[in-house]
């Protein structure tokens, strides 16, 4: 079974590209991603290979076939493993690692030197992640082990039945609750945040440890998001202020919970890692060098 996506009708007629960028934002996180998927035959509409021009209008089931071809090297590298059972795992992604791509050190590669092989009949050859996170972003990532629980994690992304949350360090003394709607890319997109705790800094006033919870997935939503409203996650190098920027500290946002329906019987579980030690770190650093310097 591969993982697939039943187009609710009515729709107004669309670029199978789009839709499958839309459909698949977790796999496939750009329109050019989800196009170069069409020309390589891995997007099936009702049965059969499809081209990215091809129209769609409601109805049509789309499938996203997983990548043929020998298997690469397994890249011996020990992950954390928070759960895992005959169909799926929750494994920490480190920072700095890409989920896949075309190198070796990847995510992909290490599953398999870290989780058992499933017993079931449609297992996978290699265990295969269910989504995506930023190279600089560490945290939880839900991977499939058969054919049939990459599908159903599949599709529950798809219909937005996964929740995340990540816990962010950001400069500025941001307060409260709320929602930011902003859209990216042109695309509607939706972000939860809260305030966890703040801190005096030297760098930048203050920081604020804060919950965040993507309700869509675009590419860096949660870092553009905040960076928009003047609210930059430490270490942001791309989208943070040059003068507040961390050096050689990495990226403050971690993936910390995430809640998604079992594919065997959809009874939700949710998994939790603590947030990296570093966030803690660095508020009391900051607030160590404010109280030298006469600011606290």
């Amino acid at each position: 079974m591969t993982p697939q996506v039943r187009v609710a009708p009515p729709a107004p007629p669309e670029r199978l590209d789009r839709v499958v960028a839309a459909l698949f934002s977790e796999q496939l996180p750009s329109r050019a991603a989800a196009k170069s998927a069409c020309k390589r035959g891995e997007v099936w509409v009702d049965g059969a290979p499809a081209e990215p021009s091809r129209l769609v209008s409601g109805g049509e089931e789309i499938a996203l076939q997983p990548r043929s071809g020998p298997l690469p090297a397994i890249w011996d590298e020990p992950l954390e493993v928070v759960y895992e059972d005959d169909a799926i795992a929750v494994v920490v992604k480190p920072p700095g690692v890409l989920v896949s791509g075309n190198q070796h050190q990847t995510l992909v590669h290490a599953l398999p030197a870290n989780l058992k092989p499933s017993a079931r009949p449609d297992a996978l050859p290699r265990p295969q992640p269910a989504h995506r996170l930023d190279l600089a972003t560490s945290g939880l990532v839900a991977v499939g082990k058969t054919a049939s629980a990459l599908a159903a994690l599949n599709a529950a992304f798809a219909e937005r039945r996964v929740h995340k949350r990540y816990r962010a360090v950001v400069n500025g003394r941001l307060e409260g609750a709320g929602t930011l709607s902003e859209p990216l890319d042109g695309r509607p997109c939706e972000t939860r945040y809260a305030a966890v705790e703040h801190g005096p800094s030297v760098r930048c006033g203050w920081t604020t440890v804060v919950d965040l919870w993507p309700l869509t997935g675009r590419t860096h939503q949660l870092r553009r998001h905040l960076a928009g409203i003047g609210h930059a996650i430490a270490g942001d190098r791309l989208y943070g202020e040059r003068r507040t920027t961390l050096r050689g500290q990495g990226l403050f946002l971690a993936a910390v919970e995430l809640t998604l329906p079992h594919p065997d019987d959809g009874r939700e579980i949710t998994v939790e890692i603590p947030p990296p030690a570093k966030h803690a770190a660095l508020l009391r650093r900051e607030a160590r060098r404010c109280a030298r310097l006469g600011l606290s």
